[in-house]
């Protein structure tokens, strides 16, 4: 199946199915017939996807960089080395980066081809659910700094996604666990039949029901698309709601240390949190509140190194790339399949509403 992400002269097609990697290289010398192509991966993606990656090198004549494996090194010295990697290669702007990986390689790689000869075309081949479904569409790519997360980057559309379920057979069970919660969150953005779908069959897609799973991913990515469409650059305020949940989400990474706690473990703990947050600011109606905790009770949330303090971590937040005039952005519920942005909650409701949850 194909979808299509509408952005004018930066519009591209989400392919999605199971068993297609092997077909890449065709159609990529459809669509880039005069290019070169480079491929950025890690060493453990390279070692178990190998019989893979050497169909690719045949075909496409790649030039490979594998980066080391996690979050820990998704860093400017990894930005840096793609570059040390493809400029001796003599990329031209017509070159193409691949990215086959989740977030991390994702991210990292399609910041590289952002600022590689100020731009060149990237394809994302997403490994992993949270990638599917979230990091792999909508052009946001950048590097962690040790003030936070995702401090470092662009946005720089992919030219095409390519989407291979059969990936998701190698995943780790607890990464799939943790890919969930990016699928999980459309919930509270897509609207109201999308939390009917996750709360009635969420259970079937945490147990891997392949048929239920493709559709979460194919209804998720849509979700995603149509926002990316309306507000490209996060200028309007309603690409932030796709951020539901990770403004917590990120301070407990960089409280823990980026790499202790996945990522989408933490957006579980901090969908959670976002929707007490909405119970105590009152955008969550008593008729409603039943079900957000039918919901939220469903999410497999994983035991933390330690209870974090609150206060740390409400200090933490201050340092997210969605701050504005000091103050944290924070999305809660308003109605079941649909969220609001709040920019003026106070900082000892935000705690207490962690409080709650920890």
């Amino acid at each position: 199946m194909e979808l299509t992400v509408n952005l004018g002269p930066r519009t591209y097609p989400i392919v999605l199915d199971r068993g297609i990697a092997p077909a890449l290289p065709a159609r990529l010398r459809r669509q880039f017939p005069k290019s070169t192509f480079g491929l950025v991966t890690n060493t453990t993606l390279a070692s178990l996807y190998a019989e893979l990656i050497a169909h690719w090198e045949r075909e496409l004549g790649l030039t490979v960089l594998r980066m080391p494996d996690g979050e820990r090194y998704k860093t400017l010295d990894t930005w840096g080395a793609i570059f040390d990697t493809f400029l001796p290669a003599k990329f031209e702007r017509s070159s193409v980066i691949i990215a086959l990986g989740g977030g991390v390689v994702g991210d990292v790689a399609g910041f590289a081809a952002a600022t590689l000869l100020r731009g060149i075309a990237c394809v994302q081949v997403p490994t992993t659910l949270l990638a599917m479904v979230d990091s792999s569409v909508g052009g946001k790519t950048a590097v962690d700094h040790a003030a936070g997360k995702n401090l470092i980057g662009a946005f720089h559309q992919p030219s095409l996604v390519w989407i291979d379920t059969a990936f998701l057979e190698s995943l780790p069970s607890r990464e799939f666990a943790a890919g969930c919660a990016e699928l999980f969150k459309y919930a509270f953005i897509g609207g109201a039949e999308h939390f009917e779908l996750i709360a009635t069959h969420g259970r079937d897609m945490l147990g891997g029901r392949p048929n239920t799973l493709l559709e979460g991913i194919r209804r998720g990515i849509a979700v995603k698309a149509g926002v990316v469409e309306r507000d490209e650059h996060e200028t309007k305020g309603e690409r932030m709601l796709l951020n539901f949940g990770h403004t917590f989400a990120h301070a407990l990474e960089k409280y823990f240390g980026f790499g202790k706690l996945l990522h989408g473990e933490a957006v579980w703990w901090g969908m959670a949190c976002a929707c007490e947050l909405g119970k105590r600011l009152g955008t969550i109606s008593p008729d409603d509140a039943a079900r957000y905790d039918d919901l939220t009770g469903s999410f497999p949330r994983p035991m933390l190194p330690s209870i974090p303090p609150a206060g740390e971590l409400v200090a933490a937040m201050r340092f997210d790339k969605k701050v504005s005039g000091g103050a944290p952005a924070f999305v809660v519920p308003a109605s079941p399949g649909f969220s609001v942005v709040k920019t003026d909650v106070s900082p000892s409701v935000v705690e207490d509403a962690m409080n709650g949850i920890f």
